[in-house]
């Protein structure tokens, strides 16, 4: 706990609205339960758990099971994205996460910039937070944005990503990624692919558009043989159609990755990163704010 007064003393220079409502720890605990996405309750024993104030734990507080024959203690952060950092303070996970997080601050920034501030944390520890919350992003678009169908007129393209093979490995690998954009609403969905074949590809329109719907693209062999009901255009043959959108959706995306992940994309993670820039860019599309739809995100139980 004595940690805990000392981050909030520290952080209490910034008005920034998300740092307002967590200048205090047990003012952070509040804001968490209010908004769902901490734990206001636990059930142990089919009984509800007490919250007991314990100041040995550095979250001050601890579920307390009631049944006499059990009296088991439970983190408050139990089978929340908090339990996986016990160590670091609520306090300083909420704000790299609504703060750093959301502001597209690289992790080597954020903890630079935090340990300037006086708080220890090392970039591995925030790269790790980040890790989790791609990881709830991935999980969450795949469960419900990528659950829908593109439909209209819609721009189909690949591009050519490069990465780093491994933490402490030389070279660089490729990998390819193919996306889509609806026309009419600028919404895109992409998807990391084994290759670019025609089979991989018929495979991705079946599944993530409309049928008869008009598929644009840049005459890649892979497109001949889209099947019907759906139609093709080759904008090689046909001047009055472009794929300016999803060519510019390429550019967005890899704009954002140079920004936040200066140090390099590594193989496990791609998928990770590429459906982060699209769940932000996508956002922006939709005039969502990052900030709430984080927070609808990050109320799913681990």
């Amino acid at each position: 706990m004595e940690r805990n007064n000392q981050i909030a003393q520290i952080l209490r220079q910034d008005m920034n609205p998300i740092l307002v409502v967590t200048q205090d720890h047990f003012q952070t605990l509040q804001w968490l339960r209010n908004n769902n996405i901490l734990r206001p309750t636990y059930y142990c024993c089919r009984i509800q758990c007490h919250i007991v104030e314990d100041n040995t734990r550095l979250d001050g507080q601890e579920f307390r099971c009631v049944n006499r024959a059990c009296r088991r203690r439970y983190s408050i952060r139990i089978h929340t994205l908090w339990n996986n950092f016990r160590r670091i303070p609520l306090v300083l996970l909420v704000r790299l996460i609504f703060y750093y997080f959301v502001g597209e601050f690289s992790a080597a920034r954020a903890a630079r910039l935090l340990n300037d501030a006086g708080l220890q944390i090392t970039a591995r520890s925030v790269r790790r937070l980040y890790s989790d919350v791609r990881r709830m992003v991935l999980n969450h678009i795949q469960r419900t944005f990528f659950s829908g169908l593109l439909r209209g007129t819609i721009e189909i393209d690949e591009a050519l990503f490069t990465h780093r093979p491994g933490p402490g490995r030389r070279g660089l690998r490729q990998i390819w990624a193919i996306g889509l954009v609806e026309r009419a609403s600028g919404l895109a969905f992409v998807f990391v692919v084994p290759d670019r074949t025609s089979a991989t590809i018929n495979g991705l329109i079946r599944r993530y558009t409309l049928r008869g719907s008009l598929i644009i693209h840049d005459g890649w062999h892979g497109y001949s043989r889209i099947p019907q009901p759906w139609r093709h255009i080759n904008v090689n043959n046909n001047e009055n159609y472009t794929t300016s959108q999803v060519e510019g959706l390429w550019g967005q995306l890899r704009a954002r990755i140079r920004n936040m992940y200066s140090a390099g994309v590594v193989e496990g993670n791609i998928e990770e990163v590429l459906t982060e820039v699209l769940w932000r860019r996508n956002n922006d599309f939709e005039g969502q704010n990052q900030l709430e739809s984080l927070m609808d995100i990050l109320r799913l139980r681990i």
